[in-house]
């Protein structure tokens, strides 16, 4: 069972949730405990039936909470903060706070936050950081990077040369996720989203110059906080019997599961003279082309087939 206690929910999410906390600090130590079938019953609108960990109280819920007598408004209040399984109440749509949730907040010692976000946008954004935290996780021993907006792994043996090859990446635009050990999880059923643990995204370690910042160098836009996985590139010395079983039309194309996830993967061979960096670009950019229905292979196949037919009407 994963858990999301709240002072870091506020820590690592209250930028992307327009967060403000506004009373019950003391209770940022309360956590949300995840299972797999109840992540998206923790969090949602105002529910007294089916209480929610996460409350969120936008302009709808507002409006109800009004509209009620004063003993019905104080049942409510009772039935919601009398709960033990009530964790934190976000206050969206930049409602009004109303006096009584801040007396009972404190009172209570449950953190109330506000935010200028939708209750949807604010849900939708909560059930899927739920569900990353829950999901399905590896750990892959290479280099991640988002190359022409596709999640890339280099992947190879010691001493092929992928951080060489990141490092060239990023000063040609594209932009580094993880260097060494990026953590993979399924957030979907056909879906792998890789990052970089411990926030260590900026760093890369190159042969000769040690511990390099990324960031540091090439700016902001050279690293990016995740993507998701489509494409795997392994680095290999081959002998020259394994390049003559390559094949000349298709190239090196296979298929690896990661987390039960068919990932396509591609073997580019390493050579002396070969520019790694342009026939990387130019894998993804061919493998962007094959999702969308092109094979460069079969046209060229039947165009063959069609000077063959013509040489043989001449004939």
């Amino acid at each position: 069972m994963a858990t999301l206690s709240i002072n870091d929910l506020f820590k690592h999410h209250a930028h992307d949730l327009a967060l403000q906390w506004i009373t019950g600090r003391e209770g940022g130590g309360r956590t949300v405990c995840l299972e797999r079938k109840k992540k998206l019953g923790n969090v949602g609108y105002l529910n007294l039936i089916h209480p929610h960990c996460v409350q969120i109280i936008g302009s709808y819920e507002l409006d109800y909470l009004k509209s009620l007598s004063e003993a019905d408004y104080q049942e409510v209040l009772d039935s919601l903060f009398y709960n033990e399984a009530l964790v934190c109440i976000i206050m969206t749509d930049s409602c009004t706070l109303l006096p009584e949730l801040k007396i009972y907040t404190e009172r209570h010692r449950i953190p109330l936050f506000s935010s200028q976000l939708s209750g949807e946008s604010v849900i939708n954004y909560l059930h899927s950081t739920f569900a990353r935290l829950l999901a399905e996780r590896t750990t892959l021993h290479g280099v991640f990077m988002d190359v022409f907006g596709m999640g890339v792994l280099i992947m190879g043996g010691s001493g092929t040369g992928k951080s060489e090859l990141a490092l060239e990446l990023v000063s040609r635009g594209h932009r580094l996720i993880a260097d060494d050990s990026p953590e993979f999880s399924k957030v979907a059923p056909n879906a792998i989203l890789g990052a970089c643990p411990l926030n260590m995204t900026p760093f890369l370690e190159v042969r000769g110059l040690g511990i390099l910042n990324v960031q540091a160098l090439f700016g902001e836009s050279a690293i990016k906080k995740d993507k998701y996985l489509k494409l795997i590139v392994q680095l290999e010395h081959m002998t020259s019997e394994r390049l003559q079983k390559i094949d000349r039309l298709q190239g090196d194309y296979r298929i690896r599961k990661i987390l039960g996830v068919d990932i396509a993967e591609i073997g580019l061979p390493i050579a002396p003279g070969r520019n790694l960096s342009v026939l990387l670009e130019c894998a993804v950019r061919n493998h962007n082309l094959k999702m969308q229905g092109y094979n460069a292979a079969d046209e060229f196949c039947e165009l063959q087939r069609q000077a063959m037919r013509q040489l043989d009407e001449w004939d």
